[in-house]
């Protein structure tokens, strides 16, 4: 942010982007005081502009069909979604490495 703010550029980006774009940049990994990854970013692109925003983050998604027509959305919006999600991966991963030590086949159907 300090870096882009010298030349206007933070402002633009702020100015041009909404929640849910896709920007890229480039620039020097580091770690910020708090030990957290981030990008000292020199210049940024619009790599692609959110067709729709995302939910309000107060609100969410609370029409339960919606979310689920919209998945990918509640996984965006949704932190506890996208743990469970995760959770569920690891669990069927496991267990695929478990089966498979012990000699099963998978077959789908």
């Amino acid at each position: 942010k300090k870096r882009l703010e010298g030349d206007g550029s933070f402002k633009q980006l702020k100015d041009w982007t909404d929640g849910g774009d896709i920007v890229g940049c480039s620039g020097t990994i580091r770690r910020t005081d708090k030990g957290e990854l981030t990008v000292y970013a020199k210049s940024w692109t619009m790599l692609t502009k959110a067709a729709l925003p995302l939910p309000d983050k107060y609100h969410g998604l609370s029409d339960v069909t919606k979310r689920y027509r919209q998945r990918q959305v509640d996984l965006i919006v949704n932190p506890d979604v996208r743990d469970t999600f995760r959770k569920r991966a690891l669990i069927q991963s496991r267990m695929r490495r478990i089966l498979d030590d012990m000699g099963f086949l998978e077959i789908e159907t």
